[in-house]
């Protein structure tokens, strides 16, 4: 329930504070007067999005604020899942600055204006008069099934499935697209990565062949340089060593006379054993030397083979064409993983199908079951509200896949007149119908379920004499189980309020201003006189008008 209203600088409101009670709240007033602006603050707790224009003074900021009793709502959960502190009496509070920049506030807590607007569509429905233009919307003939057969607690669920059902086609798509898209060069990764595998790669093994094909390729020069290297130390006629020899004999000969000889005789000794040694491998490294042409071929061959893979796959070494052969490894066995992913995603995609078809047709069965009593239902508000041979029809059929609010397609079908069989309301219905209907309905979903504070902002549109009484009739009936605030020209609604508020415009200081008062008993007679006689009030007038507010009185 709303208990109050407080605005500062807003549009022409520089300063009003409204209090609310159960029951039926009437708000009144010349056409400009400020009814639309109040409508409009209120709206800004509740979510909608504003800007600098609302600013009624450009320095300083605008403020709205209202308060609620939530003790009747089950609203605990919404809090305890937003990190908000749970109130009985809970404060919605909109600021924007000189800027435009806006917060808002759910018990002084900073939130986004989405969970703000998501609290306040719990708290409040606002009804005007553009708002029969929803019935043309399949969605919003779906709530109104929906909220006929109280089917809260089963949407909840075929919602939760659907969400988890789009979730997991979203991501099987994606995999699957990933797969058909891999699939198209599975085949020659798999070429790719057989050749490497079948190429027996190891490091280190092309530096090893270059360094051995280099010394193949110069087999004759270097067999020439040994020959003669170990000719010029042993084999040729006045040999290195053969000299050195000679050397060592004369050192010898030095021995008796020098025995300091004896270390240089040592050296010379371990020279030419060293010398003799190499001697012997020159020897050996020559005869073992032998040009064979099929083993340069092989290496060749193989060579050629690692600069060909190389050359392919942008690498330098046999250690890169390695990585390459890991990288296109994994790359396989990520797409193999991927196809198990999508085919293990296509089976869970199918269950939740199969599970949202079961919901969404028990859904379908709760709305058929209620559709019968609701026709009857809102044909029979129709008639009461001056329209005996109105009829109403509810139409159900079947989509061909499921979508968010389920498998059913809902139109509704009216008929004002006998004999006239019931068509699509967009095709018959006029405003004056269409805001009686919209009437029928809510007054129909207020008994049927658990409903915030409902606003009727100017639906009397097209509705007059006989017909506006029982306009007024049904909405003192509404107010008896809900809160309900009604912004109206009818002076047969104005009079069945418990709580009347005028609004008005005054000039200060060269500037204008919207007000609001609430209207005492002579007060309200006289506005009440003013509405039945569109001016200044007639005697006959402020009788009927006594008469109105003390039928309304003696009926409440």
């Amino acid at each position: 329930m709303l208990c109050s209203l407080h605005v500062e600088n807003y549009a022409l409101i520089r300063s009003l504070q409204m209090n609310f009670d159960k029951g039926f709240t009437v708000i009144t007033g010349e056409t400009g007067a400020g009814k639309s602006i109040l409508l409009g603050a209120l709206s800004l707790i509740l979510g909608n999005r504003a800007d600098t224009t609302v600013l009624h003074d450009k320095s300083r900021k605008c403020y709205i604020e209202g308060e609620f009793d939530i003790r009747a709502l089950p609203l605990k959960p919404f809090f305890e899942e937003n990190n908000l502190d749970y109130q009985d009496i809970t404060i919605l509070r909109r600021e924007i600055n000189e800027m435009g920049k806006s917060r808002a506030f759910v018990n002084d807590t900073p939130v986004v204006l989405p969970v703000l607007k998501a609290l306040a569509e719990q708290l409040v429905d606002i009804h005007s008069q553009h708002q029969n233009l929803l019935l043309h919307h399949a969605a919003f003939r779906l709530n109104i099934l929906d909220e006929f057969a109280q089917n809260k607690s089963i949407l909840q669920t075929y919602l939760s499935i659907f969400k988890k059902y789009r979730e997991t086609e979203k991501k099987w798509k994606e995999l699957y697209e990933r797969q058909v898209k891999a699939e198209e060069e599975r085949d020659y990764l798999q070429f790719l990565h057989e050749e490497l595998v079948q190429a027996n790669l190891a490091e280190g093994e092309q530096e090893d062949m270059e360094k051995k094909m280099k010394f193949l390729s110069n087999a004759g020069e270097v067999k020439e340089h040994l020959l003669l290297a170990n000719a010029l130390l042993s084999e040729q006629e006045d040999n290195i060593l053969s000299r050195l020899k000679m050397v060592k004999h004369e050192s010898e000969a030095l021995v008796s006379f020098d025995p300091d000889m004896e270390d240089i005789l040592s050296q010379l000794s371990r020279v030419i054993i060293d010398l003799q040694e190499i001697a012997f491998t020159f020897s050996k490294k020559e005869a073992n030397v032998e040009v064979d042409p099929r083993e340069i071929e092989q290496l060749q061959e193989r060579l050629d083979l690692l600069y060909l893979l190389e050359q392919k796959h942008h690498a330098r070494t046999v250690e890169d064409l390695l990585n390459k052969q890991d990288e296109l490894s994994g790359r396989l066995c990520d797409m193999m993983d991927n196809r198990e992913q999508v085919e293990r995603l296509e089976t869970e995609k199918q269950v939740l199908y199969e599970q949202l078809l079961a919901v969404a047709g028990e859904l379908s069965q709760a709305r058929k079951d209620v559709a019968t009593s609701l026709e009857t239902a809102i044909t029979q508000k129709l008639q009461m509200l001056g329209m005996e041979n109105a009829l109403f029809r509810v139409d159900i059929s079947s989509r061909v896949s499921p979508t968010e609010s389920g498998i059913d397609d809902v139109h509704f079908y009216f008929s004002a007149n006998k004999g006239i069989e019931p068509e699509e309301i967009g095709k018959v219905a006029s405003g004056g119908e269409l805001s009686r209907l919209m009437l029928s309905i809510k007054s129909i979903i207020t008994e049927s379920g658990l409903l915030p504070t409902v606003i009727f902002d100017e639906i009397d549109a097209g509705i007059s004499g006989e017909v506006a009484g029982k306009v007024a009739n049904m909405m003192s009936e509404m107010s008896r189980k809900h809160q309900l605030l009604a912004i109206t020209h009818l002076p047969q609604i104005a009079a069945k309020g418990t709580i009347h508020y005028f609004v008005y415009k005054e000039v200060s200081e060269n500037m204008t201003y919207t007000n609001i008062r609430r209207l005492q008993e002579a007060e309200r007679e006289e506005e009440v006189a003013k509405m039945v006689s569109a001016g200044k009030p007639t005697p006959q007038a402020i009788a009927w008008a006594k008469t109105l507010l003390q039928t309304s009185l003696n009926c409440n």
